[in-house]
């Protein structure tokens, strides 16, 4: 059974239409990756399906239950769990209460502070600092542990490597490796090709709002995923 389920999705701002019939499916233990250039629409999608943007049509199904018309706040007490790009943290709030906000969803689960210290090993020196004191690896680190002290079953992250060096990438993409391992489906919108290619269990490639390519890793290449970005591509 899929833990998130998105069909058709078409959204957008004003007269702009973002997003064109958009459809993914991520299983428990899956990691989906979204790539496209700047302005493809992957935002726009992410938000949609999270609730903070109102799709104009399409379905979002979480464990087997139709979320469409749920606002965000509900949704992500139902166990869908956003991290924003920017992070979007409280820079003067510390790293524990940052953490602790996750909790406002109310679900039960084996997330606590403590576990998402053991998850990032980096963050339990930094628990009483200033979140806006952090690196944007550190950062990125809070926002990830954030989404997960909601317990949720799915986790959309958006632009996880955007700004951070090499090393913090690494540091993310390795904790994210962990939580799909304990069985969340889990959602990454990324610019880097290769990052995806060597990364995802299933990839989709957009292209102003529409899905230019949807493939297995083993069934693409760096060079078709890159024509996909421009457009130059279609199909499955």
């Amino acid at each position: 059974m899929s833990t998130l389920e998105v069909s058709d999705i078409v959204a957008g701002h004003g007269q702009l239409q973002a997003v064109h019939g958009v459809s993914l499916t991520a299983r428990p233990g899956e990691m989906i990756f979204v790539a496209g250039a700047n302005g493809a629409g992957k935002t726009t999608l992410l938000r949609s399906i999270a609730g903070d943007h109102m799709a104009t049509s399409g379905k979002v199904v979480l464990s087997g239950v139709d979320i469409s018309e749920l606002p965000a706040h509900h949704r992500a007490r139902s166990g869908l769990s956003l991290v924003p790009e920017g992070r979007r943290l409280f820079p003067h709030m510390t790293v524990r209460e940052n953490l602790m906000l996750g909790m406002s969803t109310s679900r039960e689960g084996p997330w606590t502070v403590e576990a998402i210290y053991e998850a990032f090993p980096n963050l339990a020196k930094l628990d009483n600092s200033p979140a806006g004191k952090l690196s944007g690896g550190e950062q990125q680190a809070v926002a990830i542990g954030r989404a997960l002290m909601g317990d949720p079953v799915a986790v959309m992250l958006d632009e996880v490597s955007l700004g951070l060096s090499p090393a913090a990438v690494e540091l993310a993409y390795d904790a994210l490796k962990q939580v799909r391992d304990m069985g969340l489906a889990i959602v990454v919108v990324e610019q880097d090709l290769s990052r995806t290619l060597n990364t995802a269990d299933d990839i989709i490639v957009m292209c102003e709002g529409n899905v230019t390519l949807h493939a297995k890793p083993s069934e693409t290449s760096l060079e078709q995923m890159a024509s996909a970005s421009f457009g130059h591509e279609e199909g499955h």
